[in-house]
């Protein structure tokens, strides 16, 4: 996450927090109870969140992951007011666990700077009123992008894990105010200066799809049905590599069923598509393709063009 490293460039190390925070109740017996309802749980936070965290913390970012064991977690990286890193002793305060999850060892927190002990009694004072059980705040052990590796890592077990009811839910928000200055009165909060938008949802990425839903339908007119079961035998292994060469020389077609920004990605592609083929001298050996007009041998070397490609390459070693 691009977002991560921004904080840390503009707020330093010593002042990220890394937040974890478990949803749920006690039951009879003191015991606790992992709230599974994601509905609930987002309710709850959402509450914690504006009523609590957004006034302690400038801005950050926020996580949900549903745990292997069907609980809501949620994980936070925040922007503190203070240094809470300081000089300590990650191994004494945060002991490794075993297989079970227990600590192997009693934690020490005497390398703890008093920044950070204010911290984890607020959270001790705050989390219980709204529903929240086990919770831990941790400095930044290492760089931007390694702690925005481990929250993408929950992402993925999110999606794991993610029920048929968890369909359309939110796993991944921002809040505050993201700038080195502070708010003034009625001023609009800045966002996240790299958004938060999926690499698999951006326009190039949505055009990609498209263009391969375009070439499987003009395949399949002509005989030959594509799918992700049978494409690496029938193309192979590299069939992503071949399609976007291939990509390069075919125009696709717009329409309808896409929204604005696919159908301007779609024609920027087709622009450029022209636009090569002009600078080449507009040599009609190499014109480009409508995406109508191919061919599966498009995507794959013909039998004697291989059987040539192999012949040439045996000379050279003969050679």
């Amino acid at each position: 996450m691009r977002n991560i490293a921004w904080l840390v460039k503009i707020f330093g190390p010593e002042r990220i927090g890394f937040v974890t925070l478990t949803v749920g109740d006690f039951i009879t017996g003191g015991k606790f109870r992992n709230l599974r309802d994601r509905r609930e749980a987002q309710r709850r936070f959402h509450s914690y969140l504006t009523n609590e965290l957004s006034k302690r913390y400038p801005c950050g970012v926020v996580v949900t992951e549903r745990h292997k064991n069907g609980g809501i977690h949620f994980h936070l990286a925040v922007v503190t007011e203070h240094d809470i890193r300081g000089n300590i002793d990650f191994a004494a305060c945060f002991p490794a666990k075993d297989r079970l999850g227990k600590t192997v060892c009693k934690p020490d927190y005497s390398t703890a700077n008093e920044a950070i002990k204010r911290e984890w009694a607020y959270l001790r004072r705050t989390c219980k009123g709204y529903g929240f059980g086990w919770h831990q705040l941790q400095p930044m052990r290492e760089s931007g992008e390694a702690l925005g590796g481990y929250l993408g890592k929950y992402l993925a077990k999110d999606w794991e894990q993610r029920p048929p009811e968890d369909k359309g839910a939110r796993c991944l928000r921002y809040f505050g105010h993201w700038s080195i200055t502070s708010r003034l009165p009625g001023q609009r909060r800045e966002k996240a200066p790299e958004g938060h938008q999926f690499s698999w949802n951006t326009p190039p990425a949505r055009a990609w799809r498209e263009m391969m839903k375009q070439m499987t339908a003009a395949l399949t007119t002509k005989g030959t049905t594509l799918t992700e079961d049978n494409i690496k035998e029938t193309v192979g292994s590299k069939w992503a590599w071949k399609a976007a060469r291939l990509f390069q020389t075919v125009c696709f077609r717009i329409g309808d069923w896409q929204d604005a920004e696919l159908r301007k990605a779609i024609d920027k592609h087709n622009e450029d598509v022209r636009r090569r083929w002009q600078e080449c001298g507009c040599n009609p050996v190499r014109k480009y393709r409508e995406v109508t007009e191919l061919k599966l041998h498009h995507l794959r070397p013909s039998p004697r063009r291989k059987k040539r490609v192999q012949g040439t390459a045996s000379e050279e070693v003969c050679l």
